[in-house]
């Protein structure tokens, strides 16, 4: 699988799973618990340029996503990003987002903006973190 978005192989920690037209992956940025990345696999830049086949195949991508983390964080609901302002491939930020305080590897994960905009972080999480997070995503991942 060429990572058009990630030449260097900087993120592969954070793979999930490959789809026939996607790949979902923990996001090494966590605006809050459980943040994911959905890739397109063919080189395209806007929505509007997906086929009929990979949009049908989008919605079970969020659906699988949504479902599994549902079932381990239980988050209220789910912001979507997709603005491509320095990465030119069509990608999805998912953002789940949680009304109550969640604990998870030693830490007290709070969604400070529930109800509104949700705040963007430039910090990223290391390596063992996402994987101790892939972990638990996988084993409920439809």
């Amino acid at each position: 699988m060429i990572r058009h978005w990630d030449p260097q192989g900087k993120y592969k920690k954070g793979f999930l799973r490959e789809y026939d037209h996607w790949i979902l992956e923990v996001s090494f940025r966590q605006h809050t618990l459980g943040c994911f990345i959905i890739f397109a696999k063919r080189k395209v830049e806007k929505i509007s340029e997906l086929r009929g086949n990979e949009l049908i195949e989008l919605r079970k991508v969020m659906k699988d996503i949504e479902d599994a983390l549902i079932k381990v964080f239980n988050p209220g609901r789910f912001n979507y990003l997709q603005m491509g302002n320095s990465l030119h491939h069509l990608h999805f930020h998912g953002i789940p987002r949680y009304e109550r305080s969640k604990k998870f590897a030693g830490k007290v994960w709070l969604d400070k903006t529930w109800g509104h905009n949700p705040v963007w972080t430039r910090t990223e999480v290391d390596n063992e973190f996402v994987i101790v997070l892939k972990k638990k995503i996988l084993k409920v991942l439809a």
